[in-house]
């Protein structure tokens, strides 16, 4: 099967092929296999405090044109990606607290960029796309954002909420902390748990139902022609976003 880098960051044309993710969990890896996707996994950053020292959208970021932003830990995602003929590029200081441990906590949601514009760094600027960047307080960005297609976003943040509600061609949806799990914490982000797996299939990360909006979930996604595939019976759980890397090529 021949298979691409994704032409637009986070959102892909066809069926994935291979993503970065954090997955030491069985059910989770059963249904990457069952879908037949790949998966580059993450590898800790010591300097990054538990959880969030094995979170994929803490530790890399594709910006498109087969070029990817990475922790200097991640040798495997590198080696994949050079390998396939794309291009890496090490971005140092990712570590905790905050805010130098989300450098490249950015989403692209296909026309704009969603980020706190003050924590990225002149290397990171010059290196990312010539789109509008939403300036929002929220730093952990990619982890407060579901992306659910072009443009079309569901998040638990309300500061993100109303930066997009500003744009007309920006579909939104602001549903409530808390459903989400994150060890250590009070709880994880929507955007953490998920990530799509099709061009309008998204994988959740545990039971959509346990959620305490599941049905505004249920009907937005459905209002957009959008899929879910989610694991039953499991608490949904933050592991740092499911981030596609290639798709296949063609139809």
């Amino acid at each position: 099967m021949s298979e691409k880098f994704l032409n637009n960051p986070n959102i892909p044309d066809n069926k994935v092929t291979t993503v970065f993710a954090d997955i030491d969990d069985t059910a989770l890896k059963n249904a990457f296999d069952k879908l037949a996707i790949k998966v580059v996994n993450a590898v800790e950053n010591p300097f990054l405090d538990t959880p969030i020292c094995k979170h994929a959208d803490i530790l890399g970021n594709f910006v498109g044109k087969s070029t990817f932003l990475v922790d200097k830990h991640q040798l495997e995602l590198c080696s994949f990606i050079e390998n396939n003929g794309g291009k890496t590029v090490f971005i140092d200081n990712i570590k905790s607290p905050y805010p130098n441990d989300c450098l490249l906590n950015f989403a692209d949601i296909g026309d704009y960029i969603i980020c706190n514009r003050s924590i990225l760094t002149e290397e990171i600027k010059e290196i990312l796309p010539q789109k509008e960047i939403i300036d929002v307080k929220q730093g952990y960005s990619k982890c407060s954002v579901c992306i659910c297609k072009r443009n079309t976003i569901i998040t638990d943040d309300i500061s993100i909420y109303n930066a997009v509600s500003q744009y007309d061609n920006i579909n939104s949806l602001l549903v409530e902390k808390g459903s989400v799990q994150l060890k250590k914490y009070n709880y994880g982000f929507i955007g953490g748990c998920c990530g799509l797996v099709d061009k309008n299939t998204l994988l959740f990360n545990g039971d959509l139902k346990a959620h305490s909006d599941f049905d505004k979930i249920k009907n937005f996604l459905y209002d957009n022609n959008v899929k879910y595939i989610d694991i039953k019976g499991k608490p949904l759980t933050d592991i740092g976003s499911i981030i596609p890397i290639t798709e296949k090529d063609g139809d």
